[in-house]
């Protein structure tokens, strides 16, 4: 009996360094707190709706075919506390996942305070890890990527006008001293191509989805051939406007003026990149001096298109 209490005795007296020390899986010598010589496994869930992220969640691949979104786990403040944990998102199906904080919470995108979701295009894979905090930015978005080597068209919302060829009319300022009449220049013919449906045709206006840097070009062929007295261009200018608005609103991102000789045809073109907040415009707009009288000149053949580049 005194040798068993004695073996149980040493036993325990050898539990304790082992705690708390390190511990290694399948290796006699582990290097850090834990060390696995081995594979390793974690749970694997796959899931068609939205729903909830669990505790007990690690990979969660995503494959619904209508628009979704999980919702990260609420923040504990004290015991419970998990801080470091981690959880990997993969969209496997065809519609857009939505990753989302709980209730006030915000996720650490590195581009500002916080966002309260992210999205995850078709294709895309996202990992991100618990901060340990319990307001603000309680997560962080480690990775976000494709596993295509070039982005989603949902990730960069490319659109492009048809060429007009109806003419739009509008008025021309009077001599370069006098003030400048900005046109926005629209197109009737609608899009080629039109990814959330970003561009509005009607106004002319593109409309940033998120914030990020973006491409924008644009074409016009200011055309006075069908203008009563065919005047001719005494001077153009083409601009691509940040948030217009009629008489003259807006910032100017970008002009291109020319001073064409006495001729009533002139193609102009413009591009620029820039930075916009979600929910900021970016439309071309013209200016223009004809001879004569009747103060009209008009353009044909427009066009704007662009994308996303980078967050």
């Amino acid at each position: 009996m005194k040798k068993k209490m004695l073996l149980i005795t040493l036993l325990a007296g050898s539990v304790v360094p082992l705690v708390k020390a390190q511990v290694g899986v399948n290796t006699p010598n582990p290097g850090s707190t834990l060390t696995v010589n081995g594979s390793f496994a974690a749970p694997y869930k796959i899931v068609t709706t939205s729903g909830t992220v669990g505790s007990g969640d690690y990979y969660i691949a995503y494959n619904g075919s209508a628009d979704g979104t999980l919702t990260l786990p609420a923040a504990i403040t004290g015991t419970g506390n998990f801080a470091g944990r981690t959880y990997h998102f993969k969209n496997t199906g065809s519609a857009k996942l939505t990753i989302a904080s709980d209730g006030t919470e915000l996720i650490d995108n590195q581009s500002g305070v916080g966002i309260s979701a992210i999205e995850v295009p078709a294709g895309y894979y996202a990992y991100l890890v618990s901060k340990g905090t319990v307001t603000g930015t309680t997560w962080e978005l480690v990775l976000i990527a494709s596993s295509n080597n070039l982005p989603s068209a949902e990730s960069t919302y490319p659109f492009s006008a048809v060429a007009t060829s109806q003419r739009q009319t509008c008025d021309a300022t009077p001599n370069p001293s006098a003030p400048w009449i900005r046109t926005a220049i629209n197109y009737p013919q609608g899009t080629v191509l039109n990814k959330g449906n970003v561009l509005n045709t009607s106004t002319g206006a593109f409309t940033a989805p998120n914030d990020g840097y973006y491409m924008i070009q644009g074409s016009t062929q200011f055309d006075n051939g069908d203008v009563p007295g065919n005047p001719d261009f005494t001077w153009t200018v083409l601009y691509l406007i940040k948030n217009y608005t009629p008489g003259n609103g807006g910032n100017i991102l970008v002009q291109s003026y020319q001073q064409p000789y006495a001729t009533r045809v002139f193609g102009s073109s413009i591009s620029c990149m820039t930075y916009l907040i979600k929910g900021e415009t970016v439309s071309m707009a013209s200016v223009a001096g004809v001879t004569g009288v009747g103060g009209k000149y008009q353009v044909v053949t427009s066009t704007m298109f662009g994308y996303k580049i980078a967050n």
